[in-house]
């Protein structure tokens, strides 16, 4: 075994993006020495939890060999979703957040029913879905942010704490966990990475080749409807372009975090990780006082240096 692959691993594996997230954090602290005060790691963690989330979603999307541009979107209208009913229809949370749940879960159908029954490129039908719930975003109050009158949505409590520690953050981590274990541990995991080997053998060993697509379009808008029903509270308000860029930068932590585009191996611990690596870097550019706009060129950045180490592996098709 080469030097190469004791450092990062087989291809898929979560070393790599360890061991990015170890570089990252050591340059961080090298020129931010406050980068590593209690306060900032708890805002980064909370302030990444929404991308996380939606990476989640993401990652499986892309294991299968497909794409989901439209996830921003999903988490915008949601969001504004949820507020709509909460603040200007006075839905009480129990019901609202289900109803929400349930509308991106709809979304992810849509998607996945035009992917497979229309055989439209998901590419083609997750740009769809992002610029056309983008227009719905902006519809539910006239292209203005949702507020509640007492500065509280009845779902706030979502970013309380428990035991000192962000529920959101709680949230987090137990779809981390999960999505890990049905990747890893039941035969649904087996499923969507063999499907994004090869997906003519998974068809002929019997796989239901588009219910699994669907599947994971189902999963994909439930979480990014989740995430929008977190920011919203989270904010305190909610604006139909919340979360501006989200979808591109979920879909470069899923590629930070060792799923290639070509779908059949990774991790979903792996995809997180390499979402707090962009979380990472947003920090960073706000403790060092620079333009965000430095955001776009340091991931643009570490995507090229993770692109080559992959193709040094030769696991870039």
């Amino acid at each position: 075994m080469s030097i190469n692959q004791q450092l990062f691993g087989e291809p898929g594996s979560v070393k790599r993006p360890i061991v990015f997230l170890i570089i990252a954090l050591i340059i961080s602290t090298l020129i931010a020495p406050s980068f590593l005060s209690g306060r900032n790691i708890d805002a980064l963690l909370v302030s990444s939890s929404f991308l996380i989330v939606l990476t989640v979603g993401e990652s499986l999307v892309i294991m299968t060999g497909m794409i989901d541009l439209g996830v921003q979107s999903i988490m915008a209208s949601a969001g504004m979703f949820v507020a709509f009913l909460t603040v200007l229809h006075g839905f009480p949370a129990v019901t609202a957040l289900p109803l929400t749940i349930i509308a991106g879960a709809i979304v992810g159908w849509i998607v996945g029913l035009l992917v497979t029954k229309g055989r439209i490129p998901s590419f083609i039908v997750t740009l769809g879905t992002y610029w056309g719930l983008k227009g719905v975003a902006l519809l539910f109050n006239g292209g203005n942010y949702i507020s509640p009158n007492n500065g509280l949505f009845n779902f706030s409590s979502l970013a309380n704490n428990t035991l000192g520690i962000s529920n959101l953050l709680l949230i987090t981590f137990f779809i981390i966990i999960i999505g890990q274990i049905m990747l890893s541990a039941t035969p649904l995991g087996i499923w969507l990475k063999s499907l994004g080997s090869n997906e003519a053998a998974a068809k002929t060993v019997g796989l239901r080749i588009d219910s699994l697509k669907i599947l994971v379009f189902i999963i994909s808008g439930i979480l990014a409807a989740l995430a929008g029903i977190m920011i919203a509270a989270w904010q305190g308000s909610i604006y139909p372009t919340t979360g501006s860029g989200y979808s591109l930068q979920a879909i470069a932590a899923v590629i930070l975090g060792g799923i290639p585009f070509s779908g059949g191996r990774g991790s979903v611990i792996g995809a997180a990780i390499g979402a707090l690596i962009i979380g990472l870097i947003d920090d960073l550019i706000v403790l060092l006082g620079l333009p965000s706009l430095y955001e776009y060129i340091f991931v643009a950045v570490i995507l090229v240096i993770a692109g080559f180490q992959a193709r040094s592996r030769g696991v870039v098709k």
